[in-house]
């Protein structure tokens, strides 16, 4: 089971009348973690908040959070605070560290280990294992897993177009609409399997999902032409 260590979302602290900079201090101040985002760790509403919250629970450490969705002034305050325009904005004993690519980037090569380790002394904190890989199957292999599984999720990663001349029963077009779903909701145990024309759009999706934590990823290498010729050959080949 993935260890997660959520914290709730922090309000506004201010008096009445304090002004958004203040109160930004005031959050950096009290939590030597703190993450600016969109949503709430339980439910982020963006997937690059989501990917830091998933890296922090990865490292498992305690943070806060605050939604800046909430608050319009904190949105914007925190933008003018760090002179940095997006979010999410980590900031770790009350320095900047960056958004979602500078999280993801430093998690990697072991400088936010130094942060954390440097924010939490009393704490032994080290770094998660690798994410998993995607695995490549075949496509009989693959007709045989989704046997076997048949509440694996068969996501196509081919143009609509394409999807109209040949089509598996029970495949998902992969949108920019899905992909922030599954970033946002989808538990990092769900099984989901790719397939594409040859197998190479649908590798570098299935390796994407795999860096973001998913553990149960597959390919077909040898995507709908594949199938047609040992699966189905009912299935068009083009």
């Amino acid at each position: 089971m993935q260890f997660k260590v959520i914290s709730p979302d922090v309000e506004s602290t201010g008096s009445t009348g304090s002004s958004p900079q203040s109160q930004i201090e005031q959050m950096l101040n009290d939590n030597p973690v703190f993450l600016f985002m969109k949503g709430t760790p339980e439910s982020p509403q963006c997937g690059f908040s989501g990917k830091v919250t998933n890296i922090l629970n990865a490292w498992k450490v305690p943070f806060k959070s605050f939604n800046v969705l909430a608050d319009e002034s904190i949105r914007q305050g925190i933008k003018d605070y760090a002179n940095w325009q997006t979010i999410p904005q980590l900031y770790i004993n009350k320095e900047f560290v960056g958004g979602s690519d500078v999280v993801e980037e430093i998690s990697n090569n072991g400088e936010l280990g130094e942060l954390l380790n440097e924010a939490f002394p009393e704490m032994k904190i080290t770094p998660p294992p690798p994410p998993a890989e995607a695995q490549e199957v075949n496509a009989l292999e693959a007709s045989v897993i989704m046997k076997e599984n048949p509440n694996i999720s068969l996501l196509d990663v081919r143009s609509p177009q394409e999807r109209e001349t040949a089509c598996l029963e029970n495949s998902v077009l992969l949108d920019q609409e899905l992909v922030e779903e599954m970033l946002d909701k989808w538990d990092k145990d769900t099984a989901m399997m790719f397939i594409c024309h040859t197998g190479q759009r649908s590798r570098q999706a299935a390796q994407y999902f795999a860096a973001q934590g998913f553990q149960k990823v597959y390919n077909i290498s040898d995507g709908i032409h594949g199938w047609s010729s040992s699966v189905d050959s009912s299935i068009p080949t083009y």
